[in-house]
């Protein structure tokens, strides 16, 4: 799970960073468009892939954790599954 958030935790920095960063917050244009808007743009279809490999991660190990639950229970009462 550290890893998933550290990937997460690259585009927000990116996106809160581009303010304050002189090649992105300027009166160029990078492909014809804001460099601001391109930037941000970029980020946020980076930040998607993102949030899908977090969330990924976060239902594995709540399906781990509950089938350790349910057998450990299984195991405790006796009962066979």
């Amino acid at each position: 799970m550290p890893l998933a958030l550290t990937l997460l935790a690259v585009p927000v920095v990116a996106l809160l960073a581009a303010v304050w960063l002189p090649f992105v917050n300027g009166p160029q244009l990078w492909l014809g468009l804001p460099s601001l808007l391109v930037w941000s743009v970029g980020w946020v279809l980076a930040l998607t892939p993102a949030l899908a490999y977090v969330e990924r991660c976060r239902n594995a190990t709540a399906t781990a954790t509950a089938t350790a639950t349910a057998a450990a229970t299984a195991a405790a009462t006796g009962e066979e599954r």
